[in-house]
């Protein structure tokens, strides 16, 4: 599963915030107006000269020329058509920020400092809000021989080595599996990336992520090759999520869900192809049902709703759908729902003439279309209830990084991927592009 294509192109340098910053300096060292170090201050107005661009979609990155914004960005705000933005940076007479999803056509304010002493001015003009479907970068970057590293720190600087799986907790920081190697953390503002803890001591292969309903347990899968080996261990907010402690004993678990309303935890072995239920009380495993033979590598993925989930077999190219019965507690034996059983390729079509290469991931939006990383077909595929499967992004069989229009758009091997309902924004673990991708669609 991780063999790498042949002649894999050289990447880029990457197009981050960091570029911008020099972007923004550049703008204002040819007006001769740097000036880093000055506080805001309060007996002068604040004004605002112009904005550049003047329109644009979700994450457009904007620069604001004016005066007296001070030197300290936790005094600024900015309003788009009443709507705030994230206020990337500063240098005295520019700001960087971020357009935010759904902010509609209208002003530009900036408010500097607090209370009755506080500044506002508006941008001439209005700003126009045009919604762009599209892909674009969050963190990480390789340097020119395509290398990375784990680096926590502001996120502009931070990288990652091997993004695997993602989750959010209820405030919307993301909980990010790096293969093989840590948890790693991104805050909700998305600005600063940490690392929870390293993999060892028995948990060397952990595969997948789920809290439960309260948000206080995390379950995290571990792959290894014995019955008696480590299968899922938990994480706590007692101890922030920094340390784990096991949890359950089985051979090879690749995957492991809660539904979403009684928090009954499953999980699945590898080995023989089975899905369990594990009793919380009496600390016990029950076996439901078997889906395959052996050496069936898949996930379990809940819908929010609770009444199913999908089976998502990756190396056999397919998925399943098993209904949940709430007067048993337990997932029902499934049925073929889309993609060619152990069939792989590219095909976009209705049910099991649909095909994929190594589903992985996949994330529900608000209308229980799901969202699956197809990882060698490099790109990201929409399953709508009914079975219909379409590409929603990236280049089928085509790998790279590209951001852009969605379908113009590159991965190489996406594998994990979580939605934002509230801003309309999916995430995405692009593997060997060492990234955290944005997908932007409200």
């Amino acid at each position: 599963m991780n063999a790498k294509p042949a002649n894999e192109p050289k990447r880029g340098l990457p197009v981050t915030r960091l570029l911008f910053f020099l972007l923004l300096l550049y703008a204002c060292t040819d007006k001769n107006t740097i000036d880093t170090g000055t506080p805001h201050d309060p007996s002068k107005p604040v004004t605002v000269n112009r904005i550049a661009p003047d329109s644009g979609g979700v994450n457009t990155q904007m620069i604001i020329y004016g005066s007296n914004f001070g030197n300290d960005t936790s005094l600024i705000k900015v309003y788009i058509n009443g709507h705030p933005a994230h206020v990337i940076g500063l240098n005295g007479t520019a700001l960087y920020i971020l357009v935010p999803s759904k902010a509609g056509t209208g002003e530009v304010k900036v408010v500097v400092g607090t209370g009755a002493s506080a500044k506002e001015a508006t941008a001439p003009g209005i700003f126009k809000y045009i919604f762009l479907p599209s892909v674009s970068t969050l963190a990480g970057f390789t340097d020119k021989d395509g290398k990375t590293a784990i680096v926590d720190g502001p996120i502009e600087k931070a990288q990652f080595e091997e993004p695997y799986w993602l989750c959010f907790d209820e405030q919307k920081n993301i909980y990010l599996l790096e293969e093989h190697r840590a948890l790693r953390f991104i805050n909700a503002a998305k600005t600063e990336v940490s690392t929870k803890w390293r993999t060892g001591n028995g948990l060397d292969r952990p595969r997948t992520l789920a809290f439960n309903p309260t948000w206080d347990t995390l379950y995290i899968t571990n792959d290894q090759g014995s019955w008696t080996g480590l299968s899922t261990a938990v994480a706590t907010k007692a101890d922030n999520f920094t340390r784990w402690n096991s949890l359950i004993y089985s051979l090879q678990t690749n995957g492991g869900a809660t539904q979403p309303q009684t928090g009954d935890y499953f999980y699945n072995s590898y080995s023989n192809g089975a899905i369990f239920k594990w009793d919380r009380a009496a600390k016990v495993a029950k076996e439901l049902f078997r889906i395959g033979d052996v050496s069936w590598e898949f996930n379990i993925q809940f819908a929010p709703s609770g009444d199913f989930a999908y089976i998502v077999v990756v190396n056999q190219h397919y998925i399943l759908k098993s209904s949940f019965n709430r007067q048993t507690g337990e997932l029902e034996t499934p049925v073929h729902f889309v993609g060619g059983r152990r069939s792989a390729g590219h095909n976009d079509g209705v049910g099991t003439d649909a095909r994929f290469d190594q589903p992985h991931q996949g994330a529900f939006d608000e209308n229980d279309n799901f969202y699956v990383c197809d990882i060698f077909n490099h790109c990201i595929r929409k399953i709508t209830p009914e079975g219909v499967v379409s590409t929603f992004a990236g280049r089928p069989r085509s790998y790279g990084y590209a951001d852009g229009a969605l379908r113009d758009a590159q991965f190489d091997r996406p594998m994990g991927i979580i939605y934002d309902r509230e801003t309309g924004t999916f995430y995405v673990a692009d593997q060997k592009n060492r990234r955290i991708r944005i997908i932007s669609t409200e």
